[in-house]
């Protein structure tokens, strides 16, 4: 089964196209389920308080990793805040406390 003119032109065109610079390779397709790392709406400053007064410590998460569709609007962050496996997040989670001296939250 060989292509025909139209398939042949297409793939020219796209050829072109990726040698101008235009095309671009997404990391994941649109809409796939990625992880971002985000601070926790439920560790605001009267939880952490309060949990200080209680256990002397703060028990929340500051930090917490979320399942979001991917959009391009996600691509500046990719591999920074925004990963394709919910375990890459948690890593960098875990690597920031211990560099912050807090420990694994």
């Amino acid at each position: 089964m060989g292509m025909d003119k139209h398939d042949t032109e297409e793939l020219e065109q796209y050829r072109a196209a990726d040698r101008a610079g235009l095309l671009l390779r997404l990391p994941v397709p649109l809409g796939a389920t990625v992880w971002r790392v985000c601070s926790n709406p439920a560790c605001h400053y009267g939880v952490r308080q309060a949990e200080i007064f209680l256990f002397g410590r703060v028990c929340t998460p500051r930090r917490i990793v979320e399942a979001v569709p991917f959009s391009l609007a996600l691509l500046d962050e990719w591999e920074k805040t925004v990963f394709q496996t919910e375990d890459e997040g948690r890593r960098l989670i875990e690597h920031d406390a211990e560099r912050a001296g807090d420990g694994p939250t």
